[in-house]
């Protein structure tokens, strides 16, 4: 392995309205000039790290909540990386938003820089069950905007909901899924709630659900959305053909990806590196925390992470990009993986089995 150009670009805007209980990931709601300064030291990162880029596959909009800048400081933002990156003819440049900060006025803006997957933060319809976990915003500009994304050609839409909420019975999780696809979403992601130690909600010391709750709810993702042309391609993403995430699918297979914006991190195909999760830090230019390994337990990490996927790992594309065979590096393992029927081992691919996604952690542990 040796270090390669980035080849997509993961953009952490950390601002939000307010922070939902739920949350775990670092954000703040914007005070004074802290968008400007943002802005403005986001173009000091482009412009020091843009030529270590290829032309890219993928760009990332996340957050916090993107949709939340106002039209003229999104067109800053977008303005920035066309400034400083070359995209391929086929980018996948995609955006999360929030239905009830998204205009249509900033939809058409995004459309004009080549926005073209936009992945909207649902998480669930029912009303209860969003003030459980303390989900900000509401939903009531939901159909408008799906309407003008459809006049403006964009039809590559996530949605993106929770399960395994304490008091979310499973006939409400039912609903919503039912609810989503009726909305006919090019993608959906469903993540089991984990109750993040930094997160309010965390301290607010609920009852969780056991595992025959989890596991309901789990088979129901694969029943419900499958019937709605949506298959399970990772532990928590579906899609119908042909809308794959590809930029979680690189970063899941071992690709490079260049990450700006506090607590952003970083691949250059040998070293992980973290920005600070802190506004001001990053402000400051404080160095990113580094992620060393040796060779072989980089490329132990890549084989692990690409059994979150269905299609798990090509054999002859694993060694062409670590220099190492899977059986190399975890034989016994892998060995043992496959007699528990957790994994699923030819001649030509190594790949979890649906058993195998749903344990998954087990897998992970195993392998790295």
């Amino acid at each position: 392995m040796s270090v390669r150009p980035y080849q997509s670009l993961y953009l952490h805007l950390p601002f939000c309205a307010a922070k939902c209980d739920y949350c775990a990931f670092y954000s703040k709601t914007p005070q004074d000039d802290d968008i400007h300064s943002y802005l403005k030291r986001l173009e000091l990162e482009f412009a020091q790290k843009h030529m270590q880029c290829q032309a890219l596959r993928s760009v990332f909009i996340g957050g916090g909540t993107p949709s939340l800048l106002n039209t003229s400081e999104l067109q800053k933002l977008f303005g920035l990386i066309k400034k400083y990156f070359q995209l391929t003819d086929d980018c996948e440049f995609s955006m999360e938003a929030n239905p009830d900060s998204l205009t249509v006025d900033k939809l058409e803006l995004a459309r004009t820089y080549g926005l073209n997957r936009l992945s909207l933060g649902i998480q669930s319809f029912n009303p209860e069950t969003r003030r459980i976990i303390g989900r900000q915003g509401e939903l009531t500009h939901l159909e408008k905007i799906l309407s003008v994304a459809q006049e403006l050609n964009l039809h590559n839409i996530n949605f993106d909901l929770i399960y395994n909420i304490p008091g979310q019975s499973l006939q409400d999780w039912l609903e919503d899924l039912r609810q989503a696809c009726s909305y006919s979403p090019t993608h959906l992601s469903a993540y089991a709630l984990i109750l993040e130690e930094k997160s309010a909600l965390a301290k607010q010391s609920l009852q969780e659900n056991d595992d025959l709750h989890f596991e309901a709810c789990w088979h129901s993702c694969d029943e419900i959305l499958g019937k709605n042309g949506l298959q399970r391609y990772e532990i928590a993403n579906f899609a119908k053909p042909g809308y794959k995430c590809r930029h979680n699918l690189e970063v899941w297979h071992g690709q490079t990806y260049l990450g700006c914006g506090p607590a952003a991190s970083s691949f250059d195909g040998v070293t992980r590196s973290t920005n600070p999760p802190s506004l001001k830090k990053w402000l400051a230019a404080e160095a990113p925390e580094l992620d060393r390994l040796s060779r072989k337990q980089r490329a132990c990490e890549i084989l692990a992470f690409a059994m979150r996927c269905r299609e798990g790992w090509n054999k002859a594309e694993f060694t062409k990009l670590t220099g190492y065979s899977a059986e190399d590096l975890r034989n016994d393992e892998i060995q043992h993986l496959v007699k528990l029927g957790l994994l699923i081992n030819n001649a030509t691919s190594l790949y979890p089995s649906p058993k195998g996604l749903l344990f998954n952690d087990y897998i992970l542990e195993a392998l790295i």
